[in-house]
């Protein structure tokens, strides 16, 4: 069963890495095209394609598949709310 790659956590954190798409590309060995429609959730990464962004990004396989995302001045990464804005009970 292929891992499950969240396409957003991985854009921010190349973003926040300071790389544009063609450089990660290029430092993975993989082609833009292929970077892009993994970043936009149409086409789900390989473990070797996990395993080199992975190094490239200073995190864990399972940062990128369980969509967790650093917080730009913070040195813990936070988890993605996937449960929606919370309502106040009154």
């Amino acid at each position: 069963m292929p891992l499950r790659t969240d396409g957003a956590a991985l854009r921010e954190r190349r973003t926040l890495k300071g790389l544009t798409i063609v450089e990660f590309a290029q430092l993975i060995s993989y082609s833009q095209n292929h970077v892009s429609q993994v970043e936009l959730g149409r086409l789900n990464a390989g473990p070797q394609f996990l395993r080199a962004a992975a190094d490239i990004l200073n995190c864990s396989l399972g940062d990128i598949t369980n969509g967790v995302i650093p917080r730009k001045n913070s040195r813990s990464p936070q988890p993605k709310n996937t449960a929606g804005p919370s309502k106040a009970v009154a």
